[in-house]
């Protein structure tokens, strides 16, 4: 009977190998992630003692700030381009007869729902995610964390608790901000180029009645989620770096791709749970 030549036989093991190093990996990560949150929702609960808050408030607010009120500008000059660029060139083959019926329903289908939350999303990995990667990474590579346990102090309250809090609702700001923008540079755009434009409030209740409460509330779970997993993801990988800098900028690599990943699931998912009929 013919045996297996031996190098088949090594190159089926390195593959059974790699790719039981490969699920074991992306176990270990997924069971991180996981413990993270419900560390961070374990650890809420401690929030109503006073000097938790202590602690925790300030970075709460410094996060949000940082990541929800400084990323405005961003956010409103991409809006800014595509509701003048692309809201606006389609408003012209719609025109103002089809107004209330189509155009608002395509700028909720269009912006609203997917190019809104998906463009602030990598706005906020691109802006903030990594900056909490690249600052937990340092403090672990300094062995700050030490520090702090041997000052009694615990490391949750202050890097863990305000990004698991400020991230959701800097997302969900965001997603208000690219909207608002979007709607004002297109009927800019559209009273600029048009010699008997509509008024501004009918261009803005025509997308008003098309949004739902369904779709404000997809939004919202896409804010949640999304932002949840995005902080806990970028403090997931900066705390991987312990031995030298040179793991900072890997763990940054890394956390951003899997953000990047995560995020166009969670808004893939829920619009095709949510939308497909």
């Amino acid at each position: 009977m013919a045996t297996q030549p031996v190098d088949e036989q090594r190159s089926d093991v390195g593959f059974v190998d790699s790719f039981g190093r490969f699920v074991r990996e992306n176990a270990i990560y997924l069971l991180d992630i996981v413990g993270l949150i419900s560390v961070a929702l374990k650890s809420s609960k401690h929030l109503v003692r006073a000097n938790r808050r202590r602690i925790f408030y300030p970075l709460f607010m410094r996060q949000l700030y940082n990541t929800g009120v400084r990323a405005l500008y961003i956010n409103a000059v991409i809006a800014a381009f595509i509701g003048a660029l692309l809201m606006s060139r389609l408003f012209q083959y719609i025109g103002n007869d089809l107004l209330s019926e189509q155009y608002g329903y395509l700028f909720v289908l269009v912006v609203f729902r997917e190019l809104g939350p998906l463009i602030s999303g990598i706005i906020l990995i691109a802006r903030s995610a990594t900056a909490i990667t690249s600052e937990i990474g340092y403090l672990r590579v300094t062995r700050e964390f030490q520090v702090l346990y041997s000052l009694g102090i615990n490391p949750v309250y202050m890097f863990l608790l305000p990004v698991f809090f400020a991230f959701p609702i800097s997302l969900l700001l965001m997603f208000v901000y690219f909207d608002v923008v979007c709607i004002i540079s297109a009927y800019v755009v559209i009273a600029v180029s048009d010699n008997n434009p509509v008024s501004f409030l009918t261009f803005v209740l025509s997308i008003l009645d098309q949004i739902t409460i369904n779709e404000i509330a997809i939004n919202a779970v896409k804010a949640i989620l999304g932002g949840i997993v995005i902080g806990v993801i970028s403090i997931h990988f900066g705390a991987r770096a312990t031995d030298s800098f040179d793991e900072v900028s890997s763990a940054i690599s890394n956390s951003t791709t899997s953000q990047l990943m995560a995020f166009f699931l969670i808004n893939v998912g829920l619009s095709m749970l949510a939308y497909t009929q």
